[in-house]
């Protein structure tokens, strides 16, 4: 289960926290167009495929120029993270109360709006 966190962007440490480890976003991947990525079995070779650790987590962008950094923006506009993947799901989650929350706001104005018309006043 997750937590509906008001903030535009979950903080760096929290967003870390959400990983799962699992190192699939770390293997090798092959685009198969028509949107389909096809999953290799060859790692990073900063992966510790026991751990699922990157070796060099802390300086993977100076070690690894092509290594990128997985945010909230990007989780939302790739198609090739895993379906079990736990950004992919807190997004989604994310999103999905997000969308929840506009359709009451959306429902309320409505009924405001028809109240007004009618000459009631608004609870």
């Amino acid at each position: 289960m997750f937590l509906d966190y008001s903030m535009a962007e979950t903080s760096a440490d929290l967003w870390e926290s959400i990983c799962k480890k699992c190192g699939r976003c770390c293997y090798e991947k092959v685009d198969l167009g028509a949107g389909l990525i096809q999953y290799t079995d060859e790692p990073c070779i900063h992966l510790d495929t026991q751990t699922n650790l990157c070796k060099v987590y802390r300086n993977r962008h100076e070690v690894e120029p092509e290594c990128i950094s997985l945010t909230e923006h990007l989780v939302r506009h790739i198609h090739w993270l895993p379906e079990e993947c736990a950004y992919l799901e807190y997004v989604r989650h994310k999103d999905t109360l997000a969308a929840v929350r506009e359709a009451k706001n959306a429902k309320k104005k409505i009924r405001n709006s028809k109240r007004r018309r009618n000459g009631r006043k608004n609870p």
